[in-house]
C-alpha cells in the first residue's frame, strides 16, 4: 500500500493531475484518498496511483436535477 511515494498536493498540481486547492477539497470532502502526517497530523499527502484511481471511478452518488420554479 505505501509502496509508492507519497507526494503533495503541490506535486499533484506539477504532475497536471489536479490544482493544489482542488486536491485539499476533494480530499476534505472523502472523494480522493490522502494521508495526514506529522506530529501534529496536520500535512496532507497523496499517492499518485490511488488518486489518479480514484478520479477514473464513476461517483457513487446520483446527482438530482434541481427544478426552478419561474
Amino acid at each position: 500500500m505505501l509502496d509508492e511515494a507519497l507526494v503533495t498536493a503541490s506535486v499533484l498540481e506539477e504532475k497536471g493531475i489536479l490544482k493544489r486547492g482542488t486536491a485539499f477539497r476533494m480530499a476534505k470532502l472523502n472523494l480522493i484518498p490522502c494521508r495526514y502526517v506529522g506530529p501534529k497530523r496536520k500535512g496532507v499527502r497523496f499517492n499518485v496511483p490511488e488518486v489518479l484511481a480514484a478520479l477514473r471511478r464513476r461517483p457513487t452518488v446520483e446527482r438530482q436535477d434541481e427544478h426552478v420554479a419561474i
